[in-house]
Parts: C-alpha cells; sequence; structure tokens
C-alpha cells in the first residue's frame, strides 16, 4: 500500500473539493468551491498551497497552508492561515492529521512565517502551539436605537457589487486599505475575498448617485463584518443607513479593536457590545509582532510609559520600553521579571481577557498596556 505526504495540484481540484465537502458537510452542508472562491481555484497556484496524505493515489487527508499578509498600522506581518484540515472519515485514527500539521509548521518554518493563524477547537490545536486570544469588539444596534438616536436617517442607498463592476471594486479597495488593521488584498483578488463565506459586497451611494463607502455583510442576517466610508462623517452614517436598509429588528457589527469613528459611532447607539476571540495563533516572530501592535496601540489610544523585560519559554526575553521617544522591543539575556509559557503569553498580551485574568502579569505595566490589538478581518480567513 503506497501512502505519501504530497502536493497537490490543478488535476487534483475536484478530488479535494469532493473530500472537504464530505468531511466538513458533516453536521451542515458546505460547497467550498462556492464558499471560499479565494481559496479553492482550479489551478497550480491554488492547489499547490495544499499538503495532502495519498494513499495508493486517493486524498485520504488535506491540510492547507495559505499566505497572508496582515498591516497593523504601517507594519506588514506574514501570516501562514491553516485551513482546510480534513481526514477521510474512514481513515481516522491513522495519524494523518497529525503529519500534515507537523509537515505544515515545517514550511512555515521554512518560508519564515512571522505568525500563523486558524480557527478549530482549541485543545486539537494546542498540541501544535496554537492558543485561542485575539479580540473582536462586537455592537449590536436595533431599529430603536436608531430611532432614538437620529433626528433622520442619512439618505444613503446601496447596492450590491458584482465581480464585474470595476471602477466600484477599485473605490472599495482604497477605502478597505484605510483601516488601520487589515489584509492586503490584490485588487483582482478582493472580490472573491469579500464574497467568501457566503457573504456580500454593497456600495453606499449619496443622494446624487455618488459612490461613497462600502460595506461587507452577511445576506441573511444582516451582520456586518467591515464598513467604512470616505469621511468620518460617511462611515458615521453607514451605521443608522445599513440598520434601516436591513429592516430585520437588530443588527451586529464587528469592529478591530482600535478606536475608529466607526467604533466611536456604534458605542455612542448600539444596544449590545461584546468582545470574543478571533481564532488560534501561534507567533513566531514576538519581537515583530509586539513591536508592531504597542505602536499601534500608543498611536490609537496612547500608552502608560514603562519597561519589562518578559521570557516566553522556548522563545526567550524580550525587553519592552515604553516612552516619549518611541517604542523599544528587543531579545535580551536580561533576568524576565515575568515567565510564561507561550499559550499565556498569548492570552496575557493579546486577550481578550485583561492580564490580570489570567493570572500572569498582575501588578506589571502589562496590566495598562494588554491586551494588544491582535485582530483577523473574517474576510480573510480561512
Amino acid at each position: 500500500m503506497s501512502e505519501q505526504i504530497t502536493r497537490l495540484r490543478a488535476n487534483d481540484f475536484e478530488e479535494a473539493i469532493d473530500l472537504l465537502n464530505l468531511v466538513f458537510s458533516a453536521h451542515r452542508p458546505h460547497d467550498f468551491e462556492r464558499l471560499l472562491p479565494k481559496l479553492y481555484q482550479p489551478t497550480d497556484e491554488s492547489m499547490g498551497r495544499h499538503l495532502a496524505v495519498k494513499r495508493d493515489g486517493r486524498i485520504r487527508a488535506i491540510v492547507g497552508v495559505y499566505p497572508i499578509e496582515l498591516n497593523i498600522g504601517n507594519t506588514p506581518l506574514t501570516i501562514a492561515g491553516i485551513g482546510g484540515v480534513s481526514v477521510h472519515p474512514r481513515d481516522r485514527g491513522r495519524g494523518y492529521m497529525k503529519r500534515l500539521m507537523e509537515a505544515a509548521l515545517e514550511q512555515i518554518h521554512d518560508e519564515s512565517y512571522e505568525i500563523s493563524w486558524l480557527s478549530g477547537q482549541r485543545q486539537r490545536y494546542g498540541y501544535f502551539g496554537y492558543e485561542v486570544c485575539g479580540t473582536a469588539w462586537e455592537f449590536s444596534v436595533s431599529d430603536a436605537n436608531v430611532r432614538h438616536s437620529y433626528r433622520s436617517v442619512p439618505e444613503l442607498t446601496f447596492e450590491k457589487v458584482t465581480s464585474s463592476d470595476d471602477e466600484r471594486i477599485a473605490a472599495v479597495v482604497r477605502w478597505h486599505d484605510d483601516h488601520a488593521v487589515h489584509c492586503t488584498r490584490r485588487p483582482e483578488a478582493f472580490f472573491d475575498v469579500a464574497v467568501s463565506w457566503h457573504h456580500e459586497l454593497f456600495v453606499a451611494f449619496d443622494t446624487e448617485g455618488r459612490a461613497v463607502g462600502y460595506v461587507i455583510a452577511d445576506p441573511s442576517s444582516g451582520m456586518v463584518l467591515e464598513a467604512r466610508g470616505e469621511s468620518e462623517a460617511t462611515t458615521r452614517a453607514l451605521v443608522p443607513a445599513w440598520v434601516r436598509r436591513h429592516g430585520r429588528g437588530s443588527v451586529s457589527f464587528e469592529c478591530a479593536p482600535v478606536p475608529s469613528p466607526l467604533v466611536d459611532e456604534l458605542g455612542r447607539v448600539a444596544e449590545g457590545t461584546g468582545i470574543r476571540p478571533v481564532g488560534n495563533w501561534r507567533i513566531f516572530d514576538w519581537q515583530k509582532v509586539m513591536r508592531a501592535l504597542l505602536t499601534l496601540r500608543r498611536e490609537k489610544t496612547g500608552l502608560q510609559p514603562g519597561e519589562i523585560v518578559v521570557g516566553i519559554e522556548e522563545y526567550g526575553n524580550l525587553r519592552i520600553a515604553v516612552s516619549s521617544e518611541g517604542i523599544v522591543c528587543e531579545r535580551t539575556d536580561e533576568v524576565p521579571a515575568i515567565e510564561m509559557s507561550a499559550p499565556v503569553a498569548m492570552r496575557t498580551i493579546f486577550g481578550p481577557l485583561p492580564p490580570p485574568a489570567n493570572a500572569a502579569a498582575s501588578g506589571s505595566v502589562l496590566d495598562s498596556w494588554c491586551p494588544l490589538p491582535l485582530f483577523m478581518p473574517r474576510q480573510d480567513g480561512v
């Protein structure tokens, strides 16, 4: 019986999609070709991102490694997104997932990714060094909130964008790239990203018929995953205009955990607010990731001056200093004030709960700095 780990190619597309649909449809139907067109195309480039176990020439298990560039302020971070983790039901218990995850991590190391992200059951991926952390802010806005908060609802109309609307997509790309935390999306691939997860892309128009903003939303619930206007006033106006357009009682909005006109408007009118983790993360370059997030946090909210040396198991020690001159985050041989395992460090530093909730940093300057705004836009998830 011939069994090997291989990288898929274009001619494996149909068999790979069939396996993914079979595995993930155990609880509800999936159609990965429609669900994630940004990832699954019958090309060598697309299918080559997938490692697979083949036995006697047939695909028995798959793990995808997808390159993502996450921009934290002005700092780009290279992310290895892990997705499509699947083992044929008749081959469970053979260790295929473990073998493929180990091969994926070896690839991630060889290609020098700075961070990795995936979604999935916490303990399942904890064996491979991942931990649930990061933060998303959620707001719910009802018709009543709009009725009592606005004398009149801004006269914005929304039109769904199609793949052939090149001019509208180009405008949306510019607005999207103004988000403080966002993933790089190639203009030619932007639409496929925007409509992944069965979501829809809309452009907002003012009374003069001019495109002034965009929304990415779930068509059934109306939940807004992204929204931005050409100006602060337009961004704020998107909130009541979208809730009124949806017309189904209440709409949820998801935002990166950094101050913005949208967050400010939602905080002013929303009925409910909440926080949640944004997935499972593994940090490889702690120095670069923390410097980027500290810099963004300092720019958006300010940071209490201070200095601390943090020891992270299997990585080393970092000296972190915040002053009026800026951020220092560098590796050091100094004795750490706090030592943590990598999972505890991820929960402590990136949240969503504050550091004292992790019983790791109480009384240190980390209590005032953290959680840092580590966030993955849902449309870019894999």
